[in-house]
């Protein structure tokens, strides 16, 4: 099952291989960075088999619609048909922060392998769906060894055990330390260079920065704390709390607990949440 054993960077890509294989055309993977410890950084393509053989074309409308400058209204109106919504799923930007991770591996096998989900065929049908499930793998590999460290033969939930003691310092931060989770204005680091230009090559309408709560907190999601980033646009802002009410009632269904408009704004420009 999903998330009973800690995977790692090396089996995340095995298991993206392995779905590419077995999905009849419908996914692609791409190495779009390396880490500053050699580790590749990988992005799947989700989607029918049409829009993943014709994910060339798809890059240079969505390059187009961005700057179409040069384009006639009847280009851009074609365009506009014929363009899926692309959604960029990134994931585990702090390497300690593991379900993350595996959400990305659960997420992508049901994409592919779900049977008359009216859902996923509307998300097959309607959009190009990239999926980056690790965004920083020398973390999560030095999370890993801590805790390999501290496991005993049987797992221990106690907060204190050893295993869950994590010296520093610690998994979040990339091999330099860096928290990814701030560089997306200064691009300093190769994941981050690496994910820009992967966003500047797809302009995806609807990005979404997975991350993981701590034990003792439930759900957070948008609208986000005040104050937002003046300099985003009203019509982002709306469809942005739209997505969050969407979440929200899709929660509500299920009774899980979440909490919304605390703690966590989107002000600076720099977090995976506000810069694209």
């Amino acid at each position: 099952d999903h998330g009973e054993q800690i995977s790692t960077g090396e089996g995340f890509i095995a298991y993206f291989n392995a779905l590419e294989a077995a999905s009849g055309g419908r996914a692609k993977v791409f190495e779009y960075a390396r880490t500053h410890e050699g580790r590749p950084l990988v992005v799947m393509f989700v989607g029918s088999a049409a829009r993943i053989a014709a994910l060339d074309s798809i890059k240079a409308d969505m390059k187009k619609l961005a700057d179409p400058r040069g384009a006639t209204p009847a280009e851009i109106a074609a365009m506009v048909d014929r363009s899926p919504v692309v959604t960029w799923l990134i994931h585990g930007v702090h390497g300690n922060e593991i379900s993350s991770g595996d959400a990305a591996l659960a997420e992508a096998y049901h994409l592919l392998a779900a049977k008359n989900d009216p859902g996923v065929d509307t998300i097959m049908r309607e959009s190009l769906v990239m999926i980056d499930p690790m965004q920083n793998p020398d973390g999560r590999a030095r999370f890993n060894f801590q805790n390999l460290l501290g496991r005993a033969a049987a797992p221990d939930s106690e907060p204190l055990s050893a295993e869950h003691d994590e010296p520093w310092p610690g998994g979040r931060s990339n091999h330099y330390l860096f928290d990814l989770n701030r560089d997306w204005l200064a691009i300093t680091q190769p994941e981050t260079a690496g994910r820009v230009k992967l966003f500047l090559d797809f302009f995806p309408q609807v990005t979404v920065d997975l991350h993981e709560q701590g034990g003792d907190a439930t759900y957070y999601f948008p609208p986000s704390a005040p104050p937002g980033n003046p300099f985003r646009t009203k019509t982002q802002t709306e469809w942005i709390d739209k997505i969050g009410r969407a979440n929200a009632a899709k929660f509500d269904e299920r009774g899980f607990a979440y909490f919304i408009g605390e703690i966590y704004d989107s002000f600076y420009p720099g977090y995976g949440v506000s810069w694209p």
